[in-house]
């Protein structure tokens, strides 16, 4: 009797068998989940950072480094000044000036969060109140120190943040040895 039973047994399904089909599908699932997961952390370089560095992107496009040297408002007349420090990156004219016959090879802007809104101001761009200066060729080039100065009150209402992008005809200048290029500061 004993026999058949387990003969029996064999042919016919436990009861528990649907309950080990569903983890097993759960298992590939997990299986092909984890593979994305390792693929994503191999291409972190292109599409991030990752533990190993920043990646083949990140060097391919890196011009340098640059850090926040100061940002102040002005106590009495509430004017942002924002002062950046090029560390170790590309160096270049911020505008085209027509009198060197120079044309403009480093482009920066400035973001400045305030009033709910975000206001962008490039070096080039001269329909604006800001004042875009570099440390040579009169205010035209920046090698060194990149000063933004808004006009008086324009942080009568609050300024929140700051961001600086640059870039340069073949790359990207980078926040201070980081995988970011621009990151948000407190004003």
């Amino acid at each position: 009797m004993k026999i058949s039973y387990l003969c029996t047994s064999a042919l016919i399904p436990p009861v528990g068998y649907r309950l080990f089909l569903v983890p097993v599908q759960q298992a590939s699932i997990m299986r092909r989940i984890a593979l994305l997961i390792v693929v994503l952390f191999f291409l972190a370089g292109c599409l991030g950072s990752s533990p190993l560095g920043c990646g083949e992107g990140y060097e391919e496009m890196h011009s340098g480094d640059y850090s926040i040297d100061s940002i102040d408002v002005d106590a009495a007349t509430n004017q942002l000044t924002v002062v950046i420090h090029n560390e170790e990156g590309a160096s270049g004219f911020i505008r085209e000036v027509a009198a060197l016959e120079q044309s403009q090879t480093i482009w920066v802007t400035l973001h400045v969060k305030h009033n709910g809104s975000t206001l962008s101001i490039s070096g080039e761009d001269s329909g604006h109140s800001w004042s875009v200066s570099g440390d040579s060729s009169s205010g035209d080039s920046w090698s060194s120190l990149l000063t933004f100065t808004s006009p008086e009150g324009f942080c009568d209402s609050g300024c929140e943040e700051i961001r600086f992008s640059a870039g340069h005809y073949d790359g990207i200048i980078y926040h201070n040895g980081t995988c970011e290029s621009s990151p948000w500061f407190a004003v």
